[in-house]
């Protein structure tokens, strides 16, 4: 996934719009290293972007770790080096934004790895939703932690959600539409959000082609397999 230099000055300049206020009031003229380290075992996620945070401020990096390798506590991600005060400009921008990205690669890969040691087939991705201003960090860091991604936004697949459906007059209203919902996008997939049992087996029978599976325990989401199963025995 790429992410441009304008993007990346776009976020250095929500941290560091003017100068830097405190290395201003030191007037220092030393030269200073960086040297940002692990705490914990984590998936390494985004150290190219540290790097060229510290560079577009006029620093040089050197990495050490790259991404999706994992890092042992203790371990050095990223060195910058460069003037006292850009060197003190890129420091919080490069740790912040490797603690978020670096965790939920971690997280990403924990979770691959447990689901696939259950089957190989399965694949975890990632909802369209991300905190403000942070999507392509997100997105980047769940790839880099072996996941995938479920939905890029509004305009890349169909999901009707509960409050898609209410529009309707009843629930069975909404399943009428569905024949028709597919006949307006042959070349997509129609997916529905269900939050029971019942709801699932109703939206298997009118057709759609993904049940989104909400807030299911593990036994529900057996259920709800068995039921897709049974209703569409060769499509497992």
């Amino acid at each position: 996934m790429h992410i441009s230099d304008s993007e990346i000055l776009a976020y250095i300049a929500q941290d560091l719009p003017y100068f830097d206020l405190t290395t201003s009031l030191q007037d220092v003229k030393k030269q200073a290293v960086l040297k940002i380290f692990t705490r914990q075992e984590v998936v390494v996620s985004c150290a190219d972007i540290a790097a060229r945070v510290a560079k577009l401020l006029g620093c040089e990096a050197k990495i050490f770790i790259q991404n999706t390798q994992k890092a042992k506590p203790n371990d050095m991600i990223v060195q910058i080096f460069g003037s006292y005060s850009d060197v003190h400009k890129a420091w919080k921008l490069a740790q912040i934004m490797l603690e978020y990205t670096c965790k939920i690669a971690t997280y990403t890969n924990q979770m691959t790895l447990l689901a696939k040691a259950e089957n190989e087939k399965c694949e975890i991705l990632t909802t369209r939703k991300s905190f403000p201003f942070a999507k392509k960090l997100c997105l980047k860091a769940v790839i880099e932690g072996g996941g995938g991604v479920h939905r890029l936004g509004l305009s890349d697949s169909i999901l009707f959600f509960k409050n898609h459906i209410i529009a309707y007059a009843n629930f069975n209203e909404f399943l009428a539409q569905i024949p028709s919902f597919k006949a307006k996008m042959p070349e997509r997939k129609i997916a529905v959000e269900a939050e029971s049992l019942d709801q699932t087996k109703e939206l298997l029978k009118a057709g759609v082609d993904v049940v989104q599976c909400d807030k299911f325990s593990p036994q529900m989401l057996e259920n709800a397999v068995a039921l897709r199963d049974e209703i569409y025995p060769t499509q497992g």
